[in-house]
């Protein structure tokens, strides 16, 4: 009797963790505010393609957003960019090797922002407010991740 096993192996999920900075403006574009400015240090922890982005307030006058997990799925990091949906909604981040919003402070992040006032150089990839329970669909949003070492 003759038995053939076949082993099959699956390749072993990447696992990344992306930290950073989540900004809020509401004025709808990188520098300025009316009311609300606020800041909230990001960590994205991906395991294959899903994952969780957290986000802690670091600073801000007080906390407008109503959750702060978010599912991440799709997730697809190469040297260019980062595409993923968070909670079901299509974001993408590109790389940025010269930071010109922040005068090179976030030189070599991956960069996605957006806001109904901001000028086009501050549009970066895909990325809505309307994505974040709590804030304003005309918010300035600006997610920035690194990969940590």
């Amino acid at each position: 009797m003759l038995t053939i096993l076949f082993v099959i192996c699956t390749p072993s999920e990447t696992k990344k963790v992306l930290k950073g900075t989540f900004f809020v403006s509401d004025a709808g574009c990188s520098h300025g505010g009316f009311e609300y400015n606020a800041e909230w240090n990001a960590t994205l922890s991906v395991s294959g393609k899903e994952g969780i982005l957290t986000l802690e307030l670091a600073i801000g006058l007080g906390d407008a957003l109503k959750k702060h997990e978010y599912n991440i799925t799709d997730f697809i990091m190469d040297s260019e960019k980062i595409s993923m949906k968070i909670d079901g909604k299509e974001t993408v981040l590109e790389f940025v090797k010269e930071d010109k919003i922040w005068n090179g402070q976030y030189n070599n992040h991956y960069i996605a922002s957006w806001g109904s006032d901001a000028p086009s150089e501050e549009i970066i990839g895909k990325i809505s407010p309307t994505t974040f329970p709590g804030l304003e669909p005309h918010f300035y949003v600006e997610l920035r991740l690194k990969e940590s070492p």
